[in-house]
Formats: C-alpha cells, sequence, structure tokens
C-alpha cells in the first residue's frame, strides 16, 4: 500500500518533468565545409540535435564531407542557459587526420583528434557573444607549451529586404595551436608552419549570411548564402545551405 501510494506520488513530478524536457535535431547540406574561419572541404553534410531541460542543455554536432581525405569533424558540449542570456559550458571538439587511426576514444594528448574546451557568452535579441578556451587535449604551440587557444564570435542578427541576416565577426586575441604541415609552395615541397586561428591577436572570421524561410505547405525550409571570409588566412568563400529541422518537440 505504501509503494503503491509513493509510486502515485512520483508519477506526476515525472510526467511534469518530461514535459518541461525540449529536444530537436537538424542537418544542414552546405557547399562548402567551414568552420571557425576554417576551411575543411565540402560540400558537406552537417548533422545537429539537442536535449534541454531548465536551462541545461546537451547537444552533439558535427560536419563530414563526400571525400575522405578532407577533415571531418564531431563537438560534444554540456552546458547551462540562464534565462537572462548567460550561457556556460564544456565540451569536446574532435578532428579526424590528427589521429593516424582516427580513433575517438583515444586521448592521449600529443596525439588525439581532441580539444576540450570551456565555452562562455550572453545572447540578447540585439547579439550574441560567445567565447571558447582549449584547456585540455591536442592543443600545443610548437615549441611544446600549452596555447589555450581561444576564439570569440560576435554576432549580430538583423531584417532586411525580406531575408533574415547574421553578421559574424570572430578574433583569436593570442597565439594558437601550432604544427608543422608539409604543402607543395610554388613547385617545391616545404614544412610550413599552421596554426589552429592564428599567430597572435588577429580577426580569423568575418562573414554574412542571408537565409530565406522557405514555406512548403506549411513546412519551414531555411535556405541561406554565406560570404564567409578568414581575414588572417586572406581566404573567402561563397557558400550555400539548407537546412533541414524534422521536428522541434516538447
Amino acid at each position: 500500500m505504501g509503494l503503491a501510494m509513493l509510486m502515485a506520488a512520483l508519477c506526476p513530478a515525472a510526467v511534469a518533468a518530461q514535459d518541461d524536457v525540449e529536444a530537436d535535431v537538424q542537418l544542414d547540406l552546405t557547399s562548402k565545409n567551414l568552420w571557425r574561419g576554417q576551411d575543411y572541404g565540402g560540400p558537406a553534410l552537417q548533422p545537429r540535435m539537442e536535449v534541454r531541460w531548465q536551462g541545461l542543455y546537451v547537444n552533439a554536432e558535427g560536419a563530414t564531407t563526400f571525400d575522405r581525405d578532407d577533415t571531418s569533424r564531431m563537438g560534444l558540449q554540456l552546458g547551462y542557459r540562464a534565462p537572462f542570456g548567460l550561457n556556460v559550458g564544456v565540451g569536446t571538439q574532435w578532428t579526424s587526420g590528427i589521429d593516424p587511426l582516427n580513433r575517438f576514444l583515444f586521448f592521449d594528448e600529443k596525439e588525439t583528434g581532441h580539444r576540450f574546451e570551456a565555452n562562455l557568452g550572453y545572447t540578447h535579441r540585439l547579439f550574441s557573444l560567445q567565447a571558447y578556451t582549449i584547456f585540455g587535449g591536442n592543443d600545443f604551440k610548437e615549441e611544446g607549451d600549452r596555447a589555450f587557444s581561444t576564439y570569440v564570435e560576435l554576432q549580430v542578427p538583423f531584417r532586411l529586404g525580406g531575408l533574415d541576416w547574421t553578421a559574424t565577426a570572430a578574433i583569436t586575441p593570442m597565439e594558437s595551436g601550432s604544427w608543422r604541415e608539409t604543402v607543395v609552395y610554388d613547385g617545391s615541397t616545404e614544412r610550413l608552419k599552421q596554426y589552429l586561428y592564428g599567430d597572435g591577436f588577429t580577426c580569423v572570421q568575418a562573414c554574412l549570411r542571408a537565409t530565406k524561410n522557405l514555406n512548403l505547405n506549411g513546412f519551414c525550409l531555411p535556405v541561406y548564402v554565406e560570404l564567409n571570409t578568414n581575414p588572417y588566412a586572406e581566404k573567402a568563400s561563397l557558400m550555400a545551405g539548407i537546412s533541414l529541422r524534422p521536428f522541434s518537440k516538447k
């Protein structure tokens, strides 16, 4: 009898907690695989999923192209978003091509593809400011010191001409992780120094995205075009993409 009463008391609370859980998934099809100013090849499939409960969230996102020689990426994050806009989180960004066997469950800091990072940010209806700093994993300067590579991004959304626009600017405040990479340059093979973001305080991304939400029989289908530049690397790409959002469910 006592057990039955306890179950009766707990069941409404469990149902209420379940009703508070939100979840969604998304798949982007893009003409380029771009991430934080870095060009990882393309075209790409970029899936994402997230579960939220009372401000807490867990998400997974990544990108893979149709060319096995391109870099694939996967990110996992656990965090909290406060009602007034502040967010904090920790997670990992894993990329292929660092560990020769591309093992995800391999954590030797000198050889793993993981970079563990902390995130602090603030989101307002007029802007979003996010900062990410790597504190563990494979993030070292060529000399062997830990780099604590940092990426700071400002996004400003606005509406113009019937389209939704997002302007993005991102910097790294200091020298990031670095390594030597063999490249063919001017007909000769050289070992050039490469950086995760840049060699000091510099702008590593400046882009402008325009999005049009197509309404197909009541189903929203965002289509976007983005002019993406990396001033530090002196590179630019014009990327197009489409987002598939099957559901957004409580």
